[in-house]
């Protein structure tokens, strides 16, 4: 954990080194969005931030946080009196990491060059800075380990394609791109090819491992060999830390690789690079027909859970229990279906000006409660099942909504409402469309800071590339791919006021097509959440009639959904009714 104590020693060791400054990722080897804990270690010892995404830039006598507009309160918080100041990324007049090294007129700079890309490598090198290659990990006491839970491997009823026919499909497109192989370093597209999943970070059923594939030289998954307890016949086993002699050993061999995701540590092995996306990538993100009908099975389940607690939290308000304790309870919800095995990310359970803050999440030693005086409970969460991965956010009112209040949440609605409803041509990308939900706050001159939704992955990591809605380009988040029939995406709007509330509302889409014309084929969403929207805070003079329509169908599908899961439960079935009722 921080202590002022070590950076101030990491400090030392800069000027020691006689560099101008140390530059800390918030990643691991496999440029993983969330990491376990014993890379995550890096950042925590030597920052107070305990955000899931940032980075450190260490100079001789002062030291900055970079972080987006989705951690700013936190940020500001946590950094009180450590000595580090936040950089609020995407800020107005705000430089970006490598121009702000360039400002300050950095020009030695260390960093793990396992923990950074190969284009993040270059991009900051592009600026005339001297990257040096330097671990400090022997400065930060009691690392944790990695777990070595085994992996466990996807039943055929659960997944369109084999593993045989995945990897065969790879072997097809490297003949095109004339590559005799390929290395594949990121943890879910790995998971995504082989069929497996494992457990060696929180919430996301993936496990540390490197994976080089060639029809000619064979298939290789580096890993750490006790893990794997099943018999993988078309794929050889080696250990995760001789990846680097393998690679030596082979670098003259032509090899497809993303030096987007791939750490420049290995990138510069390779002898012949040839450059491009994995092509598990866009595979990954399109769901095939198995995919699409499991992922509808388990949504059922996780809005049943969603139902429960939204009765649970209105049965015991008056009981002044904490954000932490709902959290809890929706968590022993889910879990006791048989098909979740985990949740898909800490639960956002936040009770009033809490839920400014986007990434709210309570601890049992950090938490509020949550009274009948307060506006909202705003709870977003989402489960991992045999069969799926869910991410819903709900916005429950509380006590007695502004005006203001109503305002936004009416907003934050008609901006679900209305892209959810979208009917656009192919081609369209997630950026083509997003102001069909941002147009409703930019006409008041608000906005929220971040994307108004991203990919979810299938029993995998709720945040996944490359579809997603964004009003601008983000390039590390990577989202601006054509949505193509067979992609889910959220569709997340927002208001966050510092001191005062945060409102979101959260579904899962479908990409499906809808019809076709001279002028072209034209796709629509279908919403596959099924969990009533709380609508005591609405104020339906700010809606149209194609609005409230959209309202009353998608809870009269919500009941004929969850009906039949909770026949057997008079008050939850009476409660469904009153929460899906029309309007």
């Amino acid at each position: 954990m921080f202590d002022k104590s070590h950076l101030i020693k990491l400090q030392n060791e800069i000027k020691k080194m006689h560099l101008d400054a140390y530059l800390i990722f918030t990643s691991d080897p496999h440029d993983s969005e969330y990491v376990a804990d014993h890379f995550l270690a890096l950042r925590k010892y030597f920052c107070p931030f305990t955000g899931s995404a940032g980075q450190v830039l260490i100079l001789q006598n002062e030291a900055y946080l970079f972080a987006d507009g989705r951690y700013w309160i936190q940020a500001e918080n946590q950094l009180k009196d450590s000595g580090i100041s936040l950089i609020k990324v995407g800020d107005k007049n705000v430089p970006s990491l490598p121009e702000f090294i360039l400002q300050k007129g950095l020009k030695k700079v260390g960093v793990d060059f396992k923990l950074l890309t190969e284009n993040q490598y270059k991009k900051i090198k592009n600026e005339g800075v001297n990257l040096v290659d330097l671990d400090v990990t022997n400065l930060i006491e009691n690392i944790p380990s990695i777990g070595n839970k085994p992996l466990f491997e996807l039943d055929p009823s659960l997944v369109t394609l084999s593993r045989a026919q995945k990897i065969n499909e790879i072997y097809k497109s490297l003949e095109k791109v004339g590559a005799k192989s390929t290395l594949i370093t990121t943890l879910d597209d790995i998971a995504y090819i082989l069929n497996l999943r494992g457990f060696d970070i929180p919430n996301n059923p993936v496990f540390y491992s490197y994976l080089y594939l060639s029809k000619e030289y064979g298939n290789y998954l580096f890993i750490d060999k006790n893990k794997v307890k099943l018999n993988l016949n078309d794929v050889n086993l080696m250990s995760y830390d001789e990846i680097d002699r393998f690679l030596i050993e082979h670098k003259d061999i032509s090899t497809y690789v993303d030096p987007g995701r791939t750490n420049a540590h290995l990138y510069t092995i390779l002898g012949h690079p040839i450059n491009g996306k994995n092509f598990s990538y866009l595979a990954k993100a399109i769901k095939g027909e198995k995919e699409i009908k499991n992922t509808k099975e388990i949504q059922e389940l996780d809005g049943v859970a969603l139902l429960k607690f939204g009765k649970y939290l209105k049965d015991n308000l008056s009981k002044n229990l904490t954000e932490y304790d709902y959290s809890e309870k929706l968590k022993e919800f889910r879990l006791s279906n048989s098909r979740c095995f985990d949740l898909s990310f800490g639960t956002i359970a936040a009770v009033g000006s809490n839920a400014a803050q986007m990434h709210y999440a309570p601890t049992k030693l950090v938490t509020s409660c949550v009274t009948s005086n307060d506006i909202q409970l705003l709870v977003d969460s989402g489960g991992q099942y045999f069969g799926g991965t869910t991410d819903t956010t709900r916005t429950f009112l509380i006590g007695t909504p502004s005006e203001e209040y109503k305002r936004d949440y009416t907003l934050t609605l008609k901006a679900l409402i209305n892209l959810s409803k979208t009917i656009f041509l192919k081609g369209s990308d997630g950026h083509t469309i997003d102001i069909i939900a941002r147009q409703f706050f930019w006409n008041l001159g608000m906005d929220y800071k971040c994307g108004t939704g991203h990919g979810v992955g299938y029993m995998l990591n709720v945040h996944e590339g490359p579809n997603g809605f964004r009003y601008r380009s983000v390039p590390e988040r990577d989202d601006q791919g054509m949505l193509v029939p067979g992609m889910i995406t959220t569709i997340e709007p927002g208001v966050y006021k510092e001191n005062k509330y945060g409102i979101r509302i959260e579904n899962n889409l479908l990409c499906v097509r809808a019809f076709e014309t001279t002028d072209g084929e034209f796709y629509k969403f279908e919403t596959i959440t099924y969990v009533p929207i709380d609508l005591r805070a609405v104020d339906k003079d700010l809606l149209t009639k194609e609005e409230i329509d959209w309202i009353n169908n998608y809870h009269k599908m919500v009941y004929e959904k969850l009906a039949p899961h909770v026949n057997n439960d008079k008050e939850l079935l009476e409660y469904l009714k009153e929460e899906t009722k029309a309007i």
